[in-house]
Formats: C-alpha cells, sequence, structure tokens
C-alpha cells in the first residue's frame, strides 16, 4: 500500500478547506512574491527613464513627464572615483558596478538602453560604434577599476582557458583510463586501509601541488581566477588518487612478486578466509557471500592466487572463487 493510499478523498478535502492550511500557504508564499513582484514593477518604471553618462559618473534619473518623477529613491547614481568593482559580462551583455562601501551591485542591460545623444565626438571611438559599452569604455572604468572576481567566475569558460583546459583534459585521460582498466583488469588490493591508501594519498597530492605550481607560474594575463584554480585542482587531486590506486595493480604486476596459489581455509564465520602461511594476508568477504562459505566444509583447502608487490603490499585474483560464489547462487 503507497503512502496517497492511505489518504482518503474526504481527507484531502478537508486539509484544503482549512483556514489554518490556507493562512499557512500565504505566510509560505507571500514573502517570496511581493520582492518578485517589486523587482518587476522597477524594472518595468525603469523603461521610462534616461541614462545620462558623463566624465563625472552616470545618473539615472525619470523623464520631465513621468508619474514616478516623485520617486528620487529610485533613482540611481554612482560617481567613477567611488567605484570598486566595474566587470563587463560578456556572456550575459551586462555591466556591473559596485561602489566603495556598498554591498549592492547595480546591473545594467546592455541592450535595455539606446543611444539618445551624444557629446563626445565620434572620432573618439575606436570601432566607430558608439552604444551604452563603449561610451563606458570611453570613461576608461573598466581598465582603472578592478574586476569583481566573483561575477568573472560566473562566465568563465573552464575549456578556453589554457591552464583549466589543460587540467580537465589531463583529467579526462585519468579517469577514461580508470574506466576501461577496472573492467579489464582481474586483480585488486588485498584490503582497502590507510596502509593501502597512503602511497597513492602522497602520489596524489605530490602530482596536485607539482600542477599547482605549474598553474600559478603563467604569466598574469594567462592566470585563471583563484578560486576556479582550487576547484579545478581540487578534481584533478581526486583523479590523480584514482589513477594512482587503478595504475598500481598494473605496476605490481610488472614489477611486483609472482602471482601465486596459496591455501586458504574458511573461519568459522564463513566470512574470512585465513592462510595456511601466516605471512599471507587474510582475504575479508561480506555476510552477503555467507551462504556459499558455510558451505565450504572448514578444513576443505582453497587455493587463492596471491601477488606481493611493492612497499609489500598485497593482492589477489579472486576470479575463481567468484565464478564458484556466482554458481552456488544459480543452483540455490
Amino acid at each position: 500500500m503507497s503512502y496517497w493510499e492511505l489518504l482518503k478523498h474526504e481527507d484531502i478535502k478537508k486539509v484544503l478547506e482549512s483556514t489554518r492550511y490556507r493562512t499557512g500557504l500565504l505566510s509560505m508564499f507571500l514573502p517570496m512574491i511581493f520582492p518578485l513582484l517589486f523587482l518587476i514593477f522597477v524594472q518595468l518604471t525603469y523603461r521610462k527613464t534616461r541614462l545620462i553618462v558623463d566624465g563625472k559618473g552616470m545618473f539615472l534619473e525619470w523623464l520631465p513627464g513621468s508619474v514616478f518623477a516623485k520617486f528620487k529613491f529610485l533613482e540611481k547614481r554612482v560617481s567613477w572615483t567611488e567605484l570598486e568593482h566595474a566587470t563587463h559580462l560578456s556572456s550575459f551583455e551586462t555591466v556591473q558596478l559596485r561602489s566603495k562601501g556598498s554591498s549592492v551591485t547595480w546591473g545594467i542591460r546592455l541592450r535595455d538602453w539606446k543611444l539618445y545623444s551624444v557629446e563626445i565626438p565620434q572620432d573618439a571611438f575606436e570601432d566607430k560604434k558608439i552604444d551604452l559599452l563603449s561610451v563606458l569604455r570611453e570613461q576608461g572604468i573598466f581598465e582603472n577599476v578592478a574586476k569583481d572576481p566573483r561575477l568573472l567566475a560566473m562566465e568563465f569558460d573552464l575549456m578556453k582557458h589554457p591552464v583549466t583546459r589543460k587540467i580537465l583534459l589531463l583529467t579526462g585521460v585519468l579517469l577514461a583510463y580508470c574506466f576501461v582498466d577496472v573492467f579489464m583488469q582481474h586483480e585488486g588490493w588485498a584490503f582497502f586501509n590507510k596502509d593501502y591508501l597512503l602511497p597513492h594519498i602522497a602520489i596524489a597530492f605530490i602530482a596536485t601541488a607539482v600542477l599547482a605550481w605549474a598553474a600559478l607560474k603563467t604569466d598574469k594575463h594567462e592566470q585563471a581566477p583563484i578560486g576556479i584554480v582550487v576547484v579545478v585542482l581540487a578534481i584533478a587531486g581526486f583523479s590523480f588518487l584514482v589513477a594512482s590506486y587503478v595504475s598500481g595493480i598494473r605496476l605490481n604486476q610488472l614489477v611486483g612478486g609472482p602471482l601465486i596459489s596459496a591455501e586458504y581455509h574458511r573461519d568459522d564465520e564463513c566470512e574470512k578466509l585465513i592462510p595456511v602461511d601466516n605471512n599471507l594476508p587474510v582475504v575479508e568477504y561480506t555476510s552477503m557471500t555467507k551462504d556459499y562459505w558455510c558451505s565450504v566444509k572448514a578444513d576443505e583447502v582453497v587455493l587463492v592466487k596471491v601477488r606481493k608487490g611493492l612497499f609489500g603490499l598485497y593482492q589477489f585474483d579472486l576470479r575463481e572463487q567468484t565464478q564458484a560464489i556466482r554458481n552456488f547462487r544459480q543452483k540455490s
């Protein structure tokens, strides 16, 4: 029986007709609706304004005949000398301005404004195209005022920047290798604990540190925002860790010891295989395979393929045991 079947039609009707229910909905949605309606109202009223740009700053004022001319608090003014950030977001066709000591950002959509008159000679514009953006550029605010790094991160293209593109391509290659090798590999690490993870963590840390040094060493004009670099390096560090963990098995196959067949016995709980040679690692299973191992006699010898690799770390080839468990489940 589903949850909805527990509710009868009459009960749902009572809830919807409840005054308390309606009051709760209003108290929840009204605080969200009013700011949205006010924002829409302001944007509509701004269509009856004009934007004045000169050498001192920029001023948004009502047209003389507008019914909103009395609402002076809706007008905006910014001085070039008080600007803290001036950012042109080309992807959004927007200019964001923030004055010093103010947490409010003035966002201007370039397509909303058309040139009415200009006092600057047209020869002053290099591209011969006079629009709001070219007028702002003529004032030199984008060259003289810092850009907001948080806004730049919004339109940052990871695949277009040379530094982040190389890091992402490297990360993609490493993860693709791991994905393919996992399906082709027949051996696995004996344990998943700190002793077996520590070498791979060290390798990933060193590789990430080298990559960070290379990324920060680039020319200042080619450097990506530091926040973007940190996130991309974190992704690369994880890919280094996974790639080291997967490729370490292959490395042991090449330079490690031989793959030997060792004698094991199951334990009394039917969840582990205990080696006859105490120097070899224990094979740990879970309760999901308990029914199979309990069907194996405690004194029966189970041959497990074991390899000792670098740093004394072991790995198993448990294909025979895995196939035996599958066959057992198919029969039962």
